[in-house]
């Protein structure tokens, strides 16, 4: 395989698997909502973890991005170290505007919409924990076109 085609295929699979985390917290809030939702509702959240578990594997541990993001840093090289650094600054950027974006879309509906119940829910808090581990790897998977220990 192409450094392109693992470039391509790290790409989607971090879509796919943010995309089915995503839709495991608006199945959760719609259920969360709807007392009486339909058990597809259910089956669709259900499927859609059980996919965020099947990408994560391919997308992170095989891609070697996790590995990559969670060693010490006295095990990399310098490179390693230079692309770690600016991936983890970058991730944890956009993690603090994604909960803060999170945190202000909370108060303003509870404010002006009390009927409307926008809870902080432990799948979110979940997805947000997973996603703090991963999205330093992610912009790793978006922006280096070799990481270092990919699977051939």
């Amino acid at each position: 395989m192409t450094q392109q085609n693992y470039r391509t295929r790290r790409r989607g699979l971090v879509t796919a698997n943010y995309l089915s985390l995503l839709i495991v917290n608006v199945c959760f809030v719609f259920v969360y909502q709807q007392r009486g939702a339909s058990h597809l509702i259910d089956a669709a959240g259900i499927t859609a973890f059980i996919f965020v578990i099947a990408t994560f594997i391919p997308a992170h541990v095989q891609s070697g991005l996790w590995k990559l993001t969670h060693t010490a840093t006295g095990m990399l090289d310098e490179r390693e170290l230079q692309i770690t650094h600016n991936s983890l600054s970058r991730a944890y950027s956009g993690f603090t505007v994604i909960c803060l974006a999170i945190m202000m879309v909370h108060a303003v509906l509870y404010g002006l919409v009390p009927s409307l119940d926008f809870v902080i829910s432990m799948p979110l808090v979940s997805s947000l924990i997973y996603l703090a581990h991963t999205l330093p790897g992610s912009i790793l998977a978006w922006t280096e076109r070799e990481v270092p220990g990919e699977l051939s």
